[in-house]
């Protein structure tokens, strides 16, 4: 089932999109606005000559416009102009969506910053253009060296970085089948547990589901299932940690 508003479905399957929305690329969302209508007015698309183009709310911010790029678009000066002044209308647009949760991360923020005196507060466009200026590609640990070297080279004095996920203490999903009338087992199957680390063919996984028959379905730290030919059996595999609260996996840190 596809989440309610979720832009691009396909970011349930690979978790590296979600890095990677509409503004991927640009400084900010006005320079993909003015990309995406090709610097055109979108009124009346070049008709009055005017070459002076302006990023445009079709939905007012004082009215509950929003800021993503849906609700964003392109005008010449003179229609601008002319909107402001009431002589043309535009259609459609977007308005802003309940922000539950980014209200309730501000409040955070803003309790951070005054907790800590010392603290300084940046945002998402300048991080950027601080990890373009560095020449980092887009990753989270590269967004978080940015932010701490603002901008200034960074000499990294390591190769690798260590992802980290929480998992639940125990297996809460107990049977299944339209009664429930199938008990699922959540102990160990030929020595295995869900979520154990192993090795197989030479990699490192985690375990994501187990068979009676000596068989195993793998995935990477991200929960992605790995498609291996032919499925792997226990017998063919390495148990290197035992399940615990966290899973923690190590990667080679990504090159520019």
């Amino acid at each position: 089932m596809v989440k309610p508003g979720l832009k691009n479905p396909e970011v349930l399957q690979n978790k590296s999109l979600y890095q990677k929305g509409v503004n991927y690329g640009f400084a900010n969302t006005k320079a993909y606005v003015l990309y995406r209508d090709g610097h055109i007015c979108q009124y009346c698309k070049g008709k009055t000559k005017d070459k002076r183009v302006e990023v445009h709310h079709i939905i007012y911010r004082n009215n509950g416009g929003s800021d993503e790029e849906s609700n964003l678009t392109t005008l010449c000066k003179t229609d601008h102009d002319a909107l402001h002044k009431g002589k043309i209308a535009l259609k459609g647009g977007k308005k802003r969506g309940q922000l539950s949760h980014a209200t309730q991360m501000n409040s955070i923020r803003v309790q951070l910053l005054r907790a800590l005196p010392a603290a300084e507060e940046t945002f998402g466009f300048i991080t950027k253009e601080h990890r373009q200026l560095i020449g980092l590609p887009k990753e989270h640990y590269f967004d978080a060296a940015a932010i701490a070297s603002q901008g200034n080279p960074v000499n990294f004095r390591t190769t690798t970085v260590l992802h980290k996920k929480s998992i639940s203490d125990g297996d809460y999903q107990q049977t299944k089948g339209v009664r429930s009338e199938q008990r699922i087992p959540t102990g160990k199957i030929h020595g295995f547990r869900k979520f154990d680390k192993v090795k197989y063919s030479g990699n490192e996984y985690f375990i994501k589901g187990r068979m009676s028959t000596g068989y195993a379905i793998l995935m990477n730290i991200s929960g992605n299932k790995i498609d291996l030919k032919p499925i792997p059996k226990f017998d063919r595999m390495e148990r290197l940690s035992a399940r615990k609260s966290w899973i923690i996996s190590q990667k080679i840190i990504a090159s520019s």
